[in-house]
């Protein structure tokens, strides 16, 4: 493991385009918002902000994800040593993106972002260094404790071979989420 100066230093080399001296945000993304995956393009949407990808990694603690809802939505529900480590991708934002991807995961009132320790393997020079990262991510706080019993993911894919595709907003029917991420109130019962 290298020091977390270090650890910025080479963040900082790997983007060092001078555009980029505004991405002051990590955020880790575990679902829809992934490479190839149905909501990706939002990342990279300039109406929405600004973010570069820098590397993929794993939590250190285990969560569940779980995919519920009538719309197939990948769920990290916020309990902790429950389920699996789980692999996603980091991503450098600017502050327009962080308030986007808020308002697009429904934060605070239906996701609630929190920062989580990710692991790491950044590549510097061809070294390899492994890394501790605290990014934001979205975990679902409220969620009915029937959800613990779905399956749980280590790795979300809307393609896989669950056979639960996500159903993307243009393709839902009605309802008050339709225009609004891909947040579905239904789910957030305290019990």
């Amino acid at each position: 493991m290298i020091p977390s100066r270090k650890m910025v230093d080479i963040l900082r080399k790997s983007f060092a385009n001078n555009n980029d001296h505004h991405l002051e945000h990590l955020v880790f993304v575990y679902g829809t918002l992934k490479k190839n995956q149905p909501n990706h393009p939002v990342l990279f949407d300039r109406k929405n902000g600004q973010a570069k990808f820098v590397c993929i990694g794993q939590t250190v603690d285990r969560w569940p994800l779980v995919i519920a809802s009538k719309y197939n939505i990948p769920y990290l529900l916020y309990r902790s040593n429950t389920g699996h480590k789980i692999k996603g991708e980091i991503y450098e934002i600017d502050n327009e993106m962080l308030k986007f991807l808020d308002e697009f995961e429904g934060h605070p009132q239906y996701y609630t972002r929190r920062q989580v320790s990710i692991s790491t393997i950044i590549t510097d020079n061809d070294d390899n260094h492994q890394q501790i990262l605290k990014p934001w991510t979205y975990f679902l706080d409220k969620f009915r404790s029937e959800m613990l019993q779905l399956p749980m993911y280590d790795d979300y894919n809307s393609y896989g071979d669950h056979n639960l595709r996500y159903v993307e907003r243009c393709d839902r029917q009605s309802g008050p989420n339709l225009n609004c991420g891909h947040t579905e109130k239904s789910e957030v019962i305290i019990d």
